[in-house]
């Protein structure tokens, strides 16, 4: 069967992830070696699909979309070092709009690109806020020990990556209920985890000054604003050459005083609280493509951002609990 590149771009728009690959051969009455020459059309116009085994069901999985911020100059990349990191927030394991199959795909991206660290800004679980009334409603989980457990269970697990996380305000109610702490227990049980503070750090990673921020309060009218002014209250002995925030659940990247500052997306649909708040809410990450000299200045900064529709989201309330399997790659 011949295909023209009309027909096969319609083709690549019909499949949609998570799909079912028998149901896409009867309904196109493909045969196993005409589904190979279709992937292969699709591999020659650039628009790779890959089968992937589900619970026993092969599905079809399309690579992330890429979203590049910046246009990148020409470098001497010979004399500079190259870092690229991913960056995630706001999983808020345990509340049922959770999105952890989203967040098993951009690390098996990472893992892809060969990225060795992921930073996680704050909220790794939903928490307990006793003043919440409709919060237990919105949740699988309940107190610390069943989600404090399902970080360690389920968090991604993958050969050659540390994550390296903060804790937020949800995660901190558990401290505030019974002087319990999250990173006490998930860093015991997982070396691939590394603690770095509560609501903020400072760290460096190939001599790059970078700070991680989980702000309190809600969201400004305008969406630079509060990330502006966390800026000018940094302190002036560890001014970073990039600032990271999360909490908001938007996705910003910004320059400000001579830091690039990005606000990092959640993975965690819109919930009850937020719907009655009015807030918007941004579901995706960000990796970092980033060209530094020996001392940590930052010669070009390409921050690409992740952002997935409501197609990509499961639209029944905590599939998440029944559906996926933690991602481990060994």
């Amino acid at each position: 069967m011949e295909y023209s590149k009309e027909y096969v771009e319609k083709i690549y728009k019909y499949i949609k992830n998570n799909s079912s690959v028998e149901d896409f051969k009867e309904k196109f009455h493909l045969n196993n070696v005409e589904l190979e020459g279709l992937l292969e059309l699709f591999r020659i116009y650039g628009k790779r699909v890959d089968i992937v085994n589900d619970n026993d069901t092969l599905i079809f999985e399309k690579p992330l979309k890429k979203n590049i911020i910046t246009t990148k100059p020409n470098l001497n990349t010979n004399e500079l070092i190259h870092t690229e990191i991913c960056v995630v927030s706001d999983t808020h394991f345990g509340n049922i709009h959770q999105q952890l199959h989203l967040l098993n795909k951009v690390y098996k991206e990472a893992y892809n690109r060969g990225i060795t660290t992921v930073l996680h800004c704050g909220d790794l679980v939903d928490g307990n806020y006793l003043n919440r009334a409709e919060q237990p409603r919105q949740q699988f989980l309940h107190g610390f020990d069943e989600q404090a457990g399902y970080v360690v269970d389920m968090y991604p697990l993958i050969n050659g990556i540390t994550t390296k996380y903060i804790l937020g305000s949800h995660d901190e109610t558990h401290y505030k209920n019974g002087q319990a702490t999250i990173n006490n227990w998930v860093s015991r049980c997982r070396k691939d985890m590394v603690f770095l503070g509560q609501d903020s750090a400072a760290i460096e990673i190939n001599g790059i000054k970078i700070f991680m921020d989980h702000p309190g309060g809600g969201s400004a009218q305008s969406i630079s604003y509060k990330p502006q002014k966390r800026i000018e209250i940094l302190e002036s002995y560890y001014k970073p050459k990039i600032l990271l925030i999360g909490h908001y659940h938007k996705s910003y990247s910004f320059v400000y005083r001579n830091v690039r500052g990005v606000e990092i997306p959640s993975f965690c649909d819109k919930t009850q609280f937020q719907q009655k708040q009015g807030l918007s809410n941004v579901v995706g990450a960000y990796f970092l493509n980033i060209y530094s000299d020996n001392k940590g200045n930052i010669q070009y900064f390409e921050p690409e951002e992740i952002i997935f529709k409501p197609s990509d989201m499961w639209e029944e309330a905590g599939k998440d609990k029944t559906k996926v399997k933690q991602l481990v790659i060994k």
